[in-house]
């Protein structure tokens, strides 16, 4: 039986709109899923409730937590905002908007775009810039003509939904009748069109759940902005919480992560330290070639379960190509391959079926749910799909690449492009590229970037690249001594992800040394996180 605390109960129990913000390690999934269970019991086999997370991963998570113990979710709706916005409003409702298209319509990334798909993109963004909510009624016309083609572009896919949901009256009369409540974590990160969505929704009766934490805004570069969570706290038509408990996280290290915003936070009494400052003599390959001591000393003084349950968190993917080239301990470098730098659904299916064949926790189901269309209900065709799936596992290495082909087109009903085939082969016939999805074994320390340890934590975290000019990101001024972080707001946001990533320790490390863009090696003074105000004896000084 869980014991919720008061702030906890008060967000499952809120009968209204509601906005929770919740800090790392506050069992936020745990608030949600008790919240949906309760209320799916209330409604009829029909209706549901959407519920919105930021990744796939986190929506099956969601999903089972919501679903343990035989628990009924009704008619509910668990995925990313895109799955939603395709699956409930574009593909069944455009034909209200641009009449019948063709049957076989396909969202498509711009890598998916045929030659001529692409001209007509271009050309609209010449004439008329990147779509937005400004420009939708001008976009119309080019939508429409792709949609005849079969295409629905994907970047548009948020403003058309919202297009639709305007205009569709059968739209609105379904999602009403549909769907109680919509519940949106990681509010944080949303863009003004997926806001501009749940605004919509709440303006059908649909009551609105969202949670987030302004201090984990990172994607501003994907054009999201904490400052929706700010809008909606702020209104009268919502109730809000705040789940401030760290569970998580030892309380020396959520001390020192809540300071970082703040000198006058208050902190919680504790007898022992375990954030380290760590000067490291030397520059970002020396550390490298250090971490081969450091964390063996590390070890040590925390003993773990297993080597994975440590982690090194770089800024950049070049930090974790150093850690490549001088890291001798076993390890686990999480890199962008190839594939993952194509933007397209093929790529995306062929990334997930490769880790299915290595990482046998991945369900089947796992990979239909994500990549099947949700009018594959037939029982053969189900049936079809899963043996496809299934023969990813054991086909042999050399008709791999055959296989994985195939299996798309079951799945997408599309044919893979030059460039897609070029990726996957590459990667088929590089042992080093395909160990990349494997799952890390216990004896393998983890290196990623911070924005890849989001959602993650770890026993250790060592964060690398603490020095000024790399982390916070500086770029140079008018004058010599002119000290501008164009990103600076987003940066602290990133340090705080990574530091609150750290369970039992956390080790924050700076060189004497560091590698400019031009490969020179230059003197390095201490980042400007690592003296912010209030930090003062929250902290242990170490060198190496």
């Amino acid at each position: 039986m869980i014991t919720f605390t008061k702030s906890q109960r008060d967000a499952i129990e809120h009968p209204g709109n509601l906005v929770i913000t919740a800090c790392p390690g506050s069992g936020k999934t745990t608030v949600i899923s008790e919240k949906i269970r309760n209320e799916v019991d209330g409604l009829k086999r029909h209706r549901g409730v959407i519920a919105i997370t930021f990744t796939r991963k986190a929506s099956k998570e969601l999903a089972t937590r919501c679903k343990r113990g035989g628990k009924e979710t009704k008619s509910s709706f668990f995925g990313t905002i895109d799955a939603f916005c395709i699956s409930e409003i574009v593909l069944p409702f455009s034909k209200f908007i641009f009449g019948h298209g063709p049957e076989n319509l396909e969202p498509k990334f711009s890598d998916e775009l045929t030659d001529e798909e692409r001209l007509i993109i271009e050309e609209s963004k010449e004439l008329l810039g990147e779509i937005d909510s400004n420009n939708i009624n001008d976009y119309l016309p080019i939508l429409k003509n792709l949609y005849q083609r079969g295409c629905i572009f994907f970047p548009a896919i948020p403003f058309l939904a919202n297009h639709i949901i305007k205009n569709s009256k059968a739209c609105r009369n379904y999602l009403k009748a549909r769907y109680s409540t919509v519940y949106i974590d990681e509010y944080q990160d949303s863009s003004s069109a997926q806001h501009n969505l749940f605004l919509l929704l709440l303006e059908l009766g649909i009551r609105g759940i969202c949670v987030g934490d302004v201090q984990q805004s990172i994607y501003g570069w994907r054009k999201s902005s904490p400052e929706f969570l700010k809008q909606l706290i702020g209104r009268p038509d919502f109730h809000h919480v705040t789940v401030s408990i760290n569970y998580r996280c030892h309380t020396s290290i959520s001390n020192y992560a809540n300071r970082l915003f703040s000198e006058n936070v208050e902190i919680t009494a504790t007898e022992e330290i375990r954030v380290y400052q760590c000067l490291v003599e030397g520059d970002e390959l020396d550390t490298a070639s250090k971490l081969n001591k450091i964390i063996p000393s590390i070890l040590k003084k925390f003993p773990v379960g297993n080597s994975s349950d440590i982690a090194i968190l770089t800024r950049y993917n070049k930090g974790l190509q150093r850690l490549k080239d001088k890291l001798t301990i076993p390890c686990k470098i999480y890199t962008e391959d190839e594939l993952g730098k194509i933007e397209s659904k093929t790529s995306q299916l062929w990334s997930s079926l490769i880790e299915f064949r290595f990482n046998k926790t991945i369900l089947v189901d796992d990979i239909l749910n994500t990549y099947s269309s949700f009018a594959d209900t037939h029982r053969n065709r189900l049936k079809s799909l899963r043996d496809a799936i299934k023969k990813t596992r054991t086909v042999s290495l050399e008709d791999l690449e055959d296989c994985l082909a195939g299996t798309s087109k079951i799945l997408l009903g599309t044919t893979a492009t030059a460039l897609e085939i070029n990726a996957l082969h590459q990667i088929i016939q590089d042992p080093e590229a395909l160990n990349h999805y494997l799952p890390p074994t216990n004896d393998q320390v983890q290196c990623m970037t911070l924005h890849k340890s989001k959602g993650l934590e770890f026993d250790i975290v060592i964060h690398l690249d603490l020095v000024d000019w790399v982390f916070p990101k500086r770029i140079p001024g008018e004058n010599f001594n002119d000290t501008v972080y164009p990103e600076l707001e987003q940066d602290l946001n990133l340090h705080y992800v990574g530091i609150t990533r750290a369970k039992r320790a956390c080790i924050l490390i700076h060189t004497t040394q560091r590698i400019n863009a031009q490969g020179v090696i230059k003197q390095a003074n201490p980042s400007m996180f690592l003296n912010l105000p209030g930090l003062e004896d929250l902290y242990k000084v170490v060198k190496q």
